[in-house]
């Protein structure tokens, strides 16, 4: 036993050992706005209401209550109670347009409604929130998209599509078209426009002289054109009234007064005109463009290679007295707008 020798120890080997990493923290200002405009924010998947109620509210320093109550409306506050407004004809006060005497408001020291955090319009907004962020509405890249429309609308180099062109759009016809000039005659790249010229679906095969013999055009009527050259930085308006519709043909023939004139004359106006003499100018029409074709050659200011090959249904309002005709004497003797051409064609359309 005494002669068991034990084995050497074993020799003590140290490898260097690495430096702990230093945590880093994140910058809460980062984390707020991650948390806020990221679409990978955990806000877009969780129940709102697990972050947004009662005992969260409790939870925060009076100093943070009193700063996010500014953002609550009246109705959220204990204490309220519906009133008239002081601007109501009601209000034995209604002609005063002073504001509330000293400004500060009457609900400025009055405690939250903790129910107002279950109450269907605040979860609403809530999930909306939600909504905005997941689509990236709320970043710093959407932002500067809305920044710059906004500058476009100002200043006039961008514009939103009107309701009538979005429609012709999903609506053209799917028959062969030909490429046209914009309507504005800044010469700016070519459209496509079906055949017939209107881009508004089927309902651009209705000609004019199908309105005037079915009743949507009648004698007396003012069509009043109107159209914006960019371009050229003016205007042309001039009103044209139906003096006649050929009983066969049922073409149309409109007086227009000469030059730059706008309005027509009263004796062409009156319930009972008188017939037409000069300088009174006469056209036999069958289309909306070849009376815009006579009306701008006798206005004399947009030479013809200026002009533009677009929708002439648009650019012409129909005024048609409701009733009875009223004497009135002044504009367009009481007739009313009852639409453009563009519009009363679509609608013959689909109700005939």
């Amino acid at each position: 036993m005494d002669n068991l020798t034990s084995s050497p120890p074993a020799s003590a080997t140290s490898t260097p050992t690495r430096p702990k990493r230093k945590t880093q923290h994140a910058d809460p200002a980062d984390q707020l706005r991650f948390l806020l405009s990221n679409p990978k924010s955990e806000l877009t998947s969780m129940d709102i209401s697990d972050l947004i109620n009662a005992a969260s509210w409790d939870m925060l320093s009076l100093e943070s209550k009193e700063v996010l109550k500014t953002l609550l409306p009246p109705t959220a506050l204990l204490g309220f109670q519906p009133t008239i407004d002081p601007d109501h004809p009601s209000a034995p006060d209604c002609v005063s347009v002073d504001g509330p005497s000293g400004g500060v408001s009457p609900f400025a020291s009055a405690e939250v409604d903790t129910s107002v955090f279950t109450d269907s319009h605040f979860l609403a907004a809530a999930h909306t929130l939600q909504d905005h962020i997941y689509s990236d509405w709320m970043s710093d890249a959407h932002a500067a998209k809305v920044k710059k429309f906004e500058e476009g609308i100002s200043d006039g180099t961008l514009a939103a599509p009107w309701k009538d062109e979005v429609w012709e759009r999903d609506n053209a016809s799917t028959r062969k078209g030909h490429p046209v000039t914009n309507g504005d005659a800044s010469g700016s790249p070519a459209i496509h426009v079906p055949e017939s010229g209107a881009r508004a679906g089927e309902s651009a095969e209705v000609k004019l002289v199908t309105l005037a013999k079915n009743g949507v055009l009648r004698v007396g009527d003012i069509i009043a054109y109107k159209r914006n050259f960019t371009a050229l930085d003016l205007v042309v308006e001039k009103d044209a009234i139906i003096q006649s519709i050929h009983p066969k043909t049922h073409n149309l023939t409109v007086l227009f007064e000469p030059g730059t004139t706008h309005h027509l004359s009263a004796d062409l106006l009156s319930p009972q005109p008188l017939e037409p003499s000069a300088p009174t100018q006469m056209a036999t029409i069958i289309s909306p463009s070849q009376l815009e074709t006579a009306l701008l050659d006798n206005d004399g200011r947009v030479e013809k290679a200026r002009r533009p090959n677009g929708n002439a249904w648009k650019c012409m309002t129909v005024w048609r007295w409701r009733g009875e005709p009223m004497d009135l004497g002044e504009g367009r003797w009481g007739r009313e707008n009852h639409g453009t051409l563009f519009y009363l064609r679509s609608t013959y359309y689909h109700e005939r």
